[in-house]
């Protein structure tokens, strides 16, 4: 796989300094299927695209969108490779070379045009993948002794490629959660305070027949108002400081209305089991203590 440059026949020439580039990859007439490639329109490699003999090429959605707006690419010619016409015979569904990138304009070429060095043979089974592994080795080392094999399934690769977001994600997790412990000891630590300085005018309360219903209602509240203060300003500054965490985020935009309200409700949670036990104790202060209380 690599990149290079190209130009259509149909369109009007342009600059070679100018000339636009797309990912090239070569792949056989069932390698769409294999790996699960939807083919949007026209057909896959026929079966004489051997050697000098191949001409056609097949082209993702993103290549038909960018290149092609408004226009069939079928049967329209790309000069590339080789310097010779290869021929739009397909067009197949997007595919990303890096998970945290958008999907870039792909062409595929037959894998018997003779032009790659190196192969990757994909295997796609309803069954457990892994029992092909030693199979495989066998027949490739029947055909070269001396040629390496290497078997991945698909999970390996994409693990290998998510290794390094996926420590600084988990990382990052870790940090958070002890942020959120931090904050909910110390907002229990500040209620508590609250609670103990307002012990006689909890008294007063009681005394005059104050039910403990509203005590704990109202002690609770102040103990969320602060936390509700908090978590506005902190979503403030999140919503600006999502560019410094998106190339950790996959599939999920970086003001994904969902995540926010999810972690605005978490933090809430949290903020309320921290204030119900001051706020319990609050509605169960005896008067006569209370009242004693400096």
């Amino acid at each position: 796989m690599g990149d290079n440059g190209f130009s259509i026949v149909e369109h009007p020439p342009i600059p070679l300094a100018k000339l636009p580039y797309a990912i090239h990859r070569w792949a056989g007439p069932g390698y769409f299927a294999a790996l699960g490639i939807p083919f949007l329109r026209g057909q896959t490699f026929d079966a004489d695209q051997q050697l000098k003999k191949a001409n056609e090429v097949i082209i993702s959605e993103s290549f038909a969108r960018q290149y092609f707006p408004g226009e069939d690419p079928i049967g329209k010619h790309l000069l590339t490779l080789g310097n010779r016409p290869w021929k739009i015979v397909g067009v197949v569904g997007d595919t990303r070379h890096d998970i945290w990138l958008p999907p870039q304009p792909t062409m595929y070429f037959p894998f018997d045009s003779g032009e790659q060095e190196g192969a990757t043979l994909a295997i796609r089974s309803t069954r457990d993948v892994t029992s092909f592994a030693l199979p495989v080795q066998k027949i490739v080392q029947q055909l070269d002794p001396e040629l390496a094999v290497s078997v991945l399934t698909m999970d390996q690769l994409i693990g290998k490629s998510t290794l390094g977001a996926s420590f600084d994600a988990t990382l990052l997790l870790a940090f958070a959660a002890l942020s959120l412990l931090l904050a909910s000891v110390g907002l229990f630590g500040v209620l508590s305070y609250i609670v103990a300085q307002r012990t006689p005018e909890i008294g007063i309360r009681v005394a005059l027949g104050a039910q403990r219903g509203e005590l704990l209602r109202l002690t609770l509240l102040d103990g969320l108002k602060p936390a509700g203060a908090g978590l506005a300003i902190g979503l403030v500054g999140t919503a600006g400081a999502t560019r410094l965490i998106s190339s950790l985020l996959y599939g999920v935009e970086p003001l994904d209305a969902t995540v926010f309200a999810a972690v605005a409700v978490l933090l809430l949670v949290v903020a309320g089991f921290a204030c119900l036990l001051p706020a319990w104790r609050a509605s169960r202060v005896d008067p006569v203590i209370a009242l004693r209380y400096e």
